[in-house]
């Protein structure tokens, strides 16, 4: 399953390409303005530069939510539409916004528990401190992993709203825990190579694109074992049974639809 949507996500990656470097602008233009805006409150205000850190946290997260929906188009095999980034900034600015307020809050927050517990082991050698800094590492670490679903989640599935997303991100990563730190760290790869170009390639828009791209096809679990536990009730409690998804079944008609990747399409991702 994942060799597959390793296929489909660069298949549609290359297939969008220019059109993932056009929107991956805007989040590029915005973080370079606020790193300038950052340095200029540090030396002005030193004081406001956390609260000016999460307000603009939350902007970014807008902007970023705002390519979930042309990314949903995109690994349900539609057409993407650049109309469509302006037109989600409507319908996500609040949810986007309380998102990034909520994880850019809930980061500082670790990272000052995180710093105070190793200062603690090195000024008094205390067993608490690192201890404590293994619990808040782990911590920090399972929730970045988990809350790469909180964009997808809101845009496959309609009924979604920002508590509904939170806890469904949490239960997606425990119940997949293999697979979402395989993406995780395909989007890290993804990321560094993003850099190299100055992240407009894959850039934001291609990691929002992953993720999408990867729940989109684990949903496909979910769907099989309600139907499941319709033949047979009490199927979804059963971990045996759960754990036999049968992939090739799954993914057959998404195959056939995406096909095989082609020399020609590859070098020439326009056409």
């Amino acid at each position: 399953m994942f060799k597959f949507f390793l296929k489909k996500n660069f298949s549609d990656g290359w297939e969008n390409f220019f059109f993932l470097i056009l929107q991956n602008v805007f989040p590029l233009a915005f973080a370079v303005a606020a790193y300038y805006a950052l340095r200029l409150i540090s030396d002005v205000a030193p004081v406001l530069q956390y609260p000016m850190l999460i307000i603009l946290a939350g902007i970014f997260s807008v902007i970023v939510f705002s390519c979930g929906m042309n990314a949903a188009k995109i690994a349900n095999y539609d057409a993407a539409r650049f109309s469509l980034f302006f037109i989600a900034i409507k319908h996500v600015w609040k949810i986007g916004f309380s998102f990034g307020i909520f994880y850019a809050t809930s980061i500082l927050l670790l990272r000052f528990g995180i710093s105070y517990y190793i200062r603690m082991f090195i000024s008094t050698g205390s067993v608490i401190g690192i201890l404590f800094t293994a619990i808040l590492s782990w911590f920090t670490l399972v929730c970045v992993i988990a809350l790469q679903w909180f964009i997808p989640l809101y845009f496959l599935q309609d009924e979604n709203n920002f508590s509904k997303c939170l806890k469904k991100s949490f239960i997606v990563f425990f119940d997949n825990a293999g697979f979402s730190v395989l993406v995780f760290v395909y989007n890290i790869i993804l990321f560094i190579l993003s850099l190299i170009v100055f992240t407009l390639f894959p850039g934001i828009s291609g990691l929002v694109l992953s993720s999408t791209n990867a729940l989109r096809l684990r949903l496909y679990k979910y769907d099989w074992i309600e139907e499941m536990n319709q033949k047979e009730p009490g199927f979804e409690n059963d971990r045996d049974k759960r754990s036999e998804v049968p992939w090739d079944e799954l993914l057959q008609e998404d195959r056939e639809t995406l096909g095989p990747l082609k020399l020609g399409s590859i070098i020439f991702p326009w056409k």
